[in-house]
């Protein structure tokens, strides 16, 4: 049976997001069992991303000079095989601390070069982009879930071993990636990372990724502290995380004919809105109802501004660019906001428990300012 190129691109989304839910949910408890403190935990986790920003827009140069993301995709996945192995003897801050920026360098190649190729087979009409991502967010939950299971029974020993086998997986989707009809030519040196920069439409739709996206920070690192200080079970905050999940998969399978209605400027606007009210509510320490329709809300506040930025990238960005502006975008728009408000919010956290998430709402707003260009700028792309 010959899979179709959906199948195969949601089958390296399903590899890649169940082996990032076991990086971010368990390893973290594995360097606690090695007898790293939360402080060297935060170090290690933090030098981790600073490497996947710094390197993400390398990959994607490298990428489009060669115009062989499935190639540069099955080197990457292995070298983050091996590297995962690398922990199973590491002992000692130093050591994890060096096979984790390791990770970080190689593991960043994923993510943009993957939704690069699944756009251009979008635009190809070889497959939708959001039920295809959708496979992701559906590994992400059901790996989470699974995962905790197993360290229940066996022990977070194990945790090094499951990433390994993720990669592994990873690189066996890689080497069965379609390739798009007319691949991408390699990029001149013209063709550069940083002058993309240049372009409005890019600057417009990092900036409201940045807002937006990186207003979840306060709930990824503080979500789940702020509703057991509540006095929430740890089975209802579970409950409550994969609702949010259900309902960004939800949107990503349905939610095609919205998407082509409002466009760009209109998903970010409704992701923004979403996201005031989300993070307001959040912050005024509702009652269980309330914060359950709340969480239903992040299929627009993640899912909405995640589609705008693809549409904008695919509309946008010719295609020798393509992978290096998917990891600029990642590395920018997502990945630095992202950390620098993970620190902010554990500063205002500690000083202000559950208001912090009234400044990620704040934040939010702000996002409204792009919503103008984003207009301008894909409008430019109809004419």
């Amino acid at each position: 049976m010959t899979l179709t190129a959906g199948a195969r691109v949601g089958f390296f989304f399903a590899a890649m997001f169940g082996t990032f839910a076991i990086q971010g949910a368990y390893l973290p408890l594995w360097f606690a069992d090695r007898g790293l403190s939360s402080v060297a935990i935060g170090q290690v986790l933090g030098a981790a991303s600073l490497f996947r920003v710094l390197c993400g827009p390398a990959w994607g140069q490298v990428a489009d000079r060669l115009g062989q993301r499935g190639a540069v995709l099955f080197c990457t996945a292995l070298a983050a095989t091996g590297g995962a192995l690398l922990y199973v003897p590491s002992h000692g801050f130093l050591a994890i601390l060096v096979v984790a920026a390791g990770q970080g360098v190689v593991s960043s190649a994923l993510s943009p070069l993957i939704d690069s190729l699944a756009l251009a087979l979008n635009r190809e009409g070889r497959m939708q982009y959001g039920p295809v991502r959708a496979w992701g967010s559906g590994a992400f939950m059901t790996t989470t879930a699974a995962g905790g299971w197993l360290l229940a029974a066996a022990g977070s020993w194990i945790v090094p071993w499951l990433l390994a086998g993720g990669y592994a997986l990873v690189g066996v989707a890689a080497r069965l990636l379609p390739r798009p009809a007319e691949p991408p030519r390699s990029a001149t040196r013209r063709e550069g990372a940083w002058a993309l920069l240049r372009r409005p439409a890019f600057r417009a739709t990092i900036a409201a990724s940045a807002l937006i996206q990186g207003s979840h920070a306060a709930y990824y690192g503080f979500g789940a502290l702020y509703w057991r200080s509540q006095g929430y079970s740890d089975s209802t905050i579970g409950l409550l995380i994969a609702e949010g999940i259900v309902a960004e998969i939800f949107l990503f399978v349905r939610g095609r004919a919205l998407v082509d209605r409002l466009g760009p400027a209109g998903l970010t606007a409704c992701a923004a809105g979403a996201s005031v009210l989300r993070w307001t509510v959040t912050g005024l320490s509702p009652g269980l109802p309330v914060l359950a329709g709340v969480q239903a809300l992040h299929a627009a506040t993640f899912a909405l501004q995640h589609l705008s930025a693809m549409q904008m990238l695919s509309r946008t960005i010719p295609p020798a660019r393509a992978g290096t502006a998917q990891a600029l975008h990642a590395a920018l728009g997502m990945g630095l906001p992202t950390g620098i408000l993970m620190i902010v919010s554990g500063w205002i956290y500690a000083r202000a428990g559950g208001h912090v998430f009234l400044a990620m709402a704040l934040l939010s707003s702000l996002a409204v300012f792009t919503i103008r260009p984003l207009t301008r700028s894909y409008r430019a792309t109809e004419s």
